[in-house]
């Protein structure tokens, strides 16, 4: 029993790396889940610090709750990252926004100043529960 268990995955790997190559390619998947896991693996592992995906804070401004993609928590500061999984030729317009032509045309909001502003609602909603945030924290 323990050589077919041994020889399974000695041939599993062999066909792993067979059909996909590196281990590494395996971690650049293209679906949007996978994405934005990717990016906060790398992020955590660059940067040092603590890495959450996918948090939905309840903002008092408009009533709703703003969906956050990820946030990077160091020493130093904590980053709002918003993760776009995009495919094409990639242009930003005066305004700030983002035009997608793969295929079809898709435009997207300025993704700066949206990161911008659920910053400030996560900075808002921490200073709320008590927690005294120094100057510029939050970027």
């Amino acid at each position: 029993m323990w050589v077919e268990i041994i020889c399974g995955f000695f041939f599993y790997r062999l066909f792993r790396r067979f059909f996909y190559g590196s281990h590494d390619a395996l971690d650049l998947e293209t679906s949007g889940f996978n994405a934005i896991f990717s990016v906060a693996n790398r992020l955590e592992k660059l940067y040092g610090g603590k890495v959450y995906v996918g948090l939905h804070i309840p903002d008092a401004d408009t009533g709703s709750r703003q969906n956050i993609d990820i946030v990077l928590v160091t020493k130093g500061e904590a980053a709002v990252i918003s993760v776009k999984n995009l495919a094409g030729f990639v242009s930003v317009n005066e305004d700030g926004s983002w035009t997608c032509d793969g295929g079809r045309t898709v435009c997207h909001h300025d993704p700066v100043s949206e990161a911008k502003e659920q910053a400030s609602v996560l900075e808002s909603y921490i200073e709320q529960r008590g927690v005294s945030v120094p100057e510029g924290y939050f970027s």
